[in-house]
């Protein structure tokens, strides 16, 4: 049976000095998949290997294509007479698979990548196959003149072709059926030597096809170019198309992978607001009745506030992003507020259409307000988080910015924000609950009221193992430690948490956790 594919071209869109991979569907460049074409995943059926799991995710329904465990993603390389492979399969497979993974200065494998920003949750294990030597020098595919139509992609489909051509016979594409529901989620074709021309030829994108093969289609691949010195980003970012469906984050700044190329070895993580729609950290629900203490870990979990008129479509989201790790290259750390609305489907398609943007705590304006630059600014500043000094509170009428898209108030109210650390504590509500210094200082406070009744009460159990207090609405905490007490604010005992790291069923109110 022939088969058959669609060929690229690009829509006129010109951006400066630009250093993205592209997504090119049905011949033309798009700034975020069609609702047609966006990658999903069924974790109803096959990759439901969870036992690399760190920590307890919320389970929601997310957004994108949400796969976990291990996911088996097929890699084929392709040099020319021109540019013959600069490594070997071997160094390839180093470079997508090996943990600590550091030559030429990267920060880990793509594998290494993916697990670090899932918490443990999702593995990608790259097979590599090649190289194959293309027909066609590599400048043949990458010039436009020879190709009608306008199409500056026609070069990278041709290459495709080959590429799915040439290894048929040694490849069991079925593998690479991770769900089993048909399609292929992660095919890769690397070429030797670099990406020439943004937007034409063998630049880096990631691509759909209608071909088929082995009883499964292959609708989604993406390009990444291999010049001879290692990096992740491309193949990380283009990944994060390819597989999830996430779109470019134009406008967006460095926060994110998906946002610019702030590092080539070390990419920044994918933002915590994405983490949390695939259940790699816990959504933390807020809402305007909510007053309480919280104190957070960086990428610990994120906190979600909805617009109550349209809670399925527009919110604001926060998390603390602190300039570490994979976030080493951010200018600064606190609280990162970012706001997002599904309305705009298109992704990040124009300066006042963000699907997802950053409110930067030194922002003025409104949230309706076009963000002035694209790339390479906004980068990221210090003066973008919220933290203790001149940024340590926010509100509707302190940050415009805020507000729902319609102009209405949102009325989250956040105050007493501190200083970035290991963890950092702000206030919500605007009345911020006083502190409970210790498990014993409670139980005295607490003892003219009413008397402890069991020996298991906050006062013995802080002879014997330190307590971490936690003022809040505890119904609205995260997952923690399996089998820590919870007190009341008299000292009594009130339960305790799961074998999930869940709490019990309490109501609104000031209670004390026992560390175990």
């Amino acid at each position: 049976m022939k088969n058959s594919f669609f060929s690229f071209s690009i829509i006129a869109l010109i951006l400066p000095a630009i250093s993205f991979a592209d997504i090119v569907y049905q011949g033309k460049r798009v700034l975020s998949w069609p609702a047609e074409a966006m990658p999903t995943f069924d974790n109803s059926r096959g990759a439901q290997t969870h036992a690399l799991m760190k920590t307890t995710a919320t389970q929601t329904k997310s957004h994108y294509a949400a796969p976990k465990g291990k996911f088996y993603s097929l890699t084929l390389l392709v040099d020319f007479s021109d540019k013959v492979a600069p490594v070997s399969t071997s160094d390839i497979e180093d470079w997508l698979n090996k943990e600590g993974f550091n030559k030429d200065g990267c920060n880990g494998s793509v594998r290494d990548y993916y697990l670090d920003v899932s918490n443990g949750q999702l593995d990608i294990v790259n097979e590599v196959y090649g190289w194959y030597r293309a027909k066609h020098p590599k400048s043949w595919y990458e010039s436009t003149d020879r190709f009608e139509g306008g199409n500056k992609y026609k070069g990278s489909d041709i290459l495709m072709q080959e590429v799915f051509d040439y290894f048929d016979p040694q490849v069991d594409f079925s593998r690479y059926d991770n769900d089993k529901d048909g399609t292929t989620e992660a095919i890769n074709i690397v070429y030797a030597g670099a990406g020439q021309e943004w937007g034409q030829g063998l630049w880096p994108h990631s691509g759909w096809s209608s071909e088929k093969r082995d009883g499964v289609r292959l609708t989604h691949h993406q390009m990444t170019d291999m010049p001879g010195k290692f990096s992740i980003y491309v193949f990380v970012h283009e990944s994060g198309h390819m597989i999830f469906g996430w779109p470019d984050l134009y406008w967006y700044g460095d926060y994110c992978t998906m946002g610019n190329r702030a590092s080539d070895n070390n990419p920044v993580a994918i933002n915590d607001f994405y983490r949390a729609d695939q259940g790699w950290i816990p959504f933390v629900d807020i809402t305007s009745d909510d007053v309480s203490r919280e104190t957070t870990k960086p990428g610990e979990v994120c906190y979600r506030y909805k617009n109550p008129a349209r809670p399925d479509k527009e919110g604001l989201v926060w998390s603390y992003v602190r300039n570490s790790g994979r976030n080493k290259v951010l200018k600064g750390s606190g609280l990162l507020m970012q706001h997002y609305d599904f309305a705009f489907k298109d992704g990040n398609t124009s300066a006042d259409s963000l699907t997802l943007r950053i409110v930067h705590a030194n922002s003025a304006g409104k949230s309706s307000d076009k963000e002035a630059k694209q790339w390479p600014d906004p980068g990221s500043t210090a003066n973008t988080f919220f933290k203790s000094g001149s940024y340590s509170n926010f509100s509707d009428d302190s940050y415009p910015a805020i507000r729902w898209y319609d102009g209405s108030k949102t009325g989250l109210k956040i105050t007493d924000i501190g200083v970035p650390g290991d963890s950092l504590t702000f206030c919500i509500g605007g009345n911020c609950p006083a502190e409970l210094e210790s498990s014993s200082s409670l139980a005295e406070s607490s003892s003219s009221s009413s008397k402890p009744e069991s020996s298991s009460s906050v006062s013995s159990s802080s002879n014997q193992e330190k307590p971490t207090a936690i003022t809040r609405n505890i119904q609205k905490t995260r997952p923690g430690k399996p089998g820590n007490m919870i007190f009341n604010a008299l000292g009594k005992p009130v339960g305790q948490r799961t074998e999930f790291g869940t709490l019990p069923n309490l109501p609104k109110g000031v209670y004390l956790e026992i560390e175990k």
